[in-house]
């Protein structure tokens, strides 16, 4: 416990200095920051381009030798579904399963297909809910016909939560619909990466420094979503999260300090 509260407390701190940098002030960072999320919730998903990759596509929309059209396709619907949730933060757009079934087809928009089972047809690209059982990784999601049951009280309990949202709980809830919404797997895919988007949608909604989930600490992050589930815990999701913006702001101060060392001319 004693860590925990260190833990939080550190979030705290490190939030206040990288707020204070005024790095929204910077030219193309939040631009780049976009850039590196996307790259980092691609590789994830197992994406095989680099992040100089993803960047280079995104500014100039210049390929990668080699790389496959479909990650191309993968990252290029993942930005525009970025751009989308932006803009409708600045609304403060109320979430809805229509809400992110958009998010959803616009993570699938180029990749998806459409998928027949015994309940009919539904189809990834479009954001349909799935008709379909999901196994993986020696787990079954819920029954498909249980979907928009658990979709109805996930959005309901969201927008309550959001009508009297503190600064210090944005992140518990950011965690938490992240966390519903990938074991719910509305889809029939994409559902990683959705509720990564929904997940800073809260950020965004309530203007908060974007969560970045890095690609390294993959194991950690299905770990903690895995132990969430077997404990019926939701502070083991939402601490495994909170490590990670403390990792985020870490990296992002340390970058910034170094540029008070100066630049020296290499010959």
């Amino acid at each position: 416990m004693p860590y925990l509260c260190y833990m939080w407390n550190q979030l705290d701190i490190l939030r206040k200095e990288y707020m204070a940098l005024n790095l929204h002030e910077v030219i193309n960072y939040e631009k780049f920051a976009m850039i590196s999320i996307i790259y980092h919730s691609t590789k994830i998903e197992g994406c095989s381009l680099s992040e100089s990759d993803t960047k280079v596509l995104l500014e100039k929309d210049i390929t990668a030798k080699g790389k496959s059209l479909t990650d191309h396709l993968m990252v290029k619907d993942h930005y525009q579904a970025f751009l989308f949730i932006k803009e409708a933060a600045l609304r403060k757009q109320a979430i809805s399963i229509p809400f992110i079934q958009t998010i959803a087809s616009q993570v699938m928009k180029n990749t998806g297909s459409e998928i027949n089972s015994m309940a009919g047809s539904f189809n990834t690209a479009k954001g349909d809910l799935r008709l379909a059982q999901v196994y993986v990784d020696q787990k079954y999601f819920p029954d498909y016909k249980k979907v928009e049951p658990l979709l109805i009280k996930l959005v309901a309990s969201v927008n309550n939560r959001l009508q009297n949202l503190t600064r210090n709980d944005c992140l518990k809830l950011a965690a938490d619909i992240h966390y519903n919404l990938v074991n719910i797997h509305p889809f029939g895919d994409g559902n990683g990466r959705t509720s990564r988007l929904m997940m800073n949608y809260i950020q965004l909604y309530m203007n908060e420094p974007l969560i970045k989930i890095f690609t390294e600490d993959r194991a950690e992050y299905i770990d903690a979503l895995n132990e969430t589930e077997k404990q019926q815990d939701p502070n083991i999701f939402r601490e495994f999260i909170a490590s990670q913006q403390i990792k985020f702001y870490e990296i992002e101060i340390e970058k910034y300090q170094k540029k008070d060392k100066g630049f020296t001319l290499l010959f």
